[in-house]
C-alpha cells in the first residue's frame, strides 16, 4: 500500500511538471494596471511598436499550448498596466525543448492602433537579454548527498532471538552519494546517479558445539549497498527560478558486499549484484548564484538471487536462491546535500 502511494504520488509530478506552464516575469517600470474593458494589442515579432511606448516589463513563457501562453501574457500585461503585449521571440517545440518557448515585451502608449504592414522590429537593447528564452534549455546539474537510510526485508524464520535481533540492528544505516544530470530543457533531464548504504552490527552471543561445549564470541556484518545507473529527471522550477522540485526514476545495478563472521571462524565475504530501480522526489533551494541546498527522499527497490561466498580458509560456493529467499536490496533514504548548476 505504501510503495503504491509513493508510485502514484511519483508519477503525479511527473504529470504536473510536464503539463504546467512555466511564467517569469521582470518588471522594469511600475503602473496602474488596466481596467477590465480596456483593449489590449498583441503584436507578433514582425510588427512594431510606436516610438513613444514605454517598457513596462518582460515576460519569459514556456508551455505546450502557444494560444494559453499568449493569454497569461495578455493578463500579465493588464495586471502591469501596458497597452500593448509585444511577443519579440517565440521558439516552436523541437529536439531540444517539447514546449514552446516565448519571450515577450508589455509596453505602454497612447495610442494602441498600429499598421499591420510595418515590418521594423525594434526593441530596446536593455532587455535583449531578459528574452532570450533560449538560454534557458540546457544546464547541467551536479549534486552530493549524504543521510539514512532503512534497509527493507523480512525476518528469516527458524532462527534464534540473537540472530534476529542482529538482522534488525542492521536495518538502519548512513547512505552518501552524487549524481550529474544533464538537462536539455528547464524541466527534463538525464543522468548518471551512484549512492552507497553501509550497514553494519557487531553483536556478543554464545553457541553449544557438537561437544556440548559453550562458545563466546560475535557476530559481525559489515555490508555495504550501491546503486549506479541512468537516472531520468523532470524539475519544476520555483516562479524566481532559485528553487526546484524533482522527480527522478532511474535503472541500473545494485551491489551488495558483506564481510562477517559467526561466534565460530571461519570468517566469510559474500558478493552479488541484481538489477534495480530508483525512484526519488526532492527540493532544491537556492543559497546563491549556481549553488543549492538540496532534500531528498529516494527509494532503492533491489533483489539479489545471486551470490558468491569466500571463507577465510580459502573454500569459495556460489548462492541461488528463489524470489521468496533472495536478498533484499531495497531501501528509502532521506539525504540532504549540495547540488551545483551550470
Amino acid at each position: 500500500m505504501k510503495k503504491g502511494v509513493f508510485y502514484s504520488l511519483f508519477l503525479c509530478v511527473l504529470v504536473l511538471a510536464g503539463c504546467s506552464p512555466k511564467v517569469t516575469t521582470t518588471l522594469i517600470k511600475a503602473k496602474a494596471p488596466l481596467g477590465p474593458g480596456e483593449e489590449i494589442a498583441v503584436l507578433q515579432p514582425e510588427q512594431s511598436q510606436p516610438e513613444d511606448a514605454v517598457v513596462l516589463e518582460t515576460i519569459r513563457m514556456q508551455g505546450k499550448d502557444y494560444g494559453e501562453l499568449v493569454t497569461l501574457a495578455e493578463e500579465k500585461a493588464r495586471t502591469a498596466g501596458g497597452n500593448i503585449l509585444k511577443i519579440a521571440q517565440h521558439f516552436e517545440p523541437d529536439i531540444t525543448s517539447p514546449r514552446h518557448r516565448v519571450g515577450a515585451v508589455v509596453l505602454s502608449a497612447d495610442d494602441s492602433i498600429l499598421s499591420e504592414e510595418e515590418t521594423t522590429n525594434v526593441i530596446p537593447d536593455f532587455i535583449g537579454s531578459e528574452l532570450d528564452v533560449r538560454k534557458e534549455n540546457w544546464s547541467v546539474r551536479i549534486a552530493i548527498q549524504g543521510g539514512g537510510a532503512y534497509r527493507f526485508g523480512k525476518d528469516v524464520a527458524g532462527v534464534e532471538e540473537v540472530v534476529t535481533a542482529h538482522n534488525n540492528n542492521r536495518r538502519w544505516g548512513p547512505t552518501y552519494g552524487a549524481d550529474v544530470s544533464f538537462f536539455v530543457s528547464d524541466y527534463f533531464g538525464v543522468g548518471l546517479r551512484a549512492q552507497n548504504v553501509y550497514y553494519a552490527d557487531k553483536m556478543p552471543a554464545s553457541a553449544t558445539d557438537k561437544y556440548g561445549t559453550v562458545k563466546n564470541g560475535y557476530l559481525e556484518d559489515y555490508e555495504n549497498i550501491w546503486f549506479a545507473g541512468v537516472v531520468f529527471s523532470s524539475r519544476l522550477p520555483s516562479k524566481n527560478r532559485n528553487n526546484a522540485f524533482l522527480a527522478r526514476a532511474g535503472y541500473g545495478i545494485a551491489g551488495y558486499s558483506d564481510w562477517g563472521q559467526t561466534i565460530v571462524p571461519p570468517s566469510y565475504t559474500i558478493s552479488g549484484t541484481a538489477p534495480a530501480l530508483l525512484l526519488e522526489l526532492g527540493y532544491d533551494f537556492g543559497i546563491a548564484k549556481n549553488l543549492s541546498v538540496g532534500a531528498a527522499l529516494t527509494f532503492i527497490r533491489g533483489a539479489m538471487k545471486n551470490a558468491s561466498v569466500i571463507t577465510s580458509d580459502g573454500r569459495a560456493t556460489s548462492i541461488t536462491a528463489d524470489s521468496d529467499n533472495a536478498e533484499s536490496l531495497s531501501s528509502l533514504s532521506l539525504s540532504i546535500g549540495l547540488r551545483y548548476n551550470l
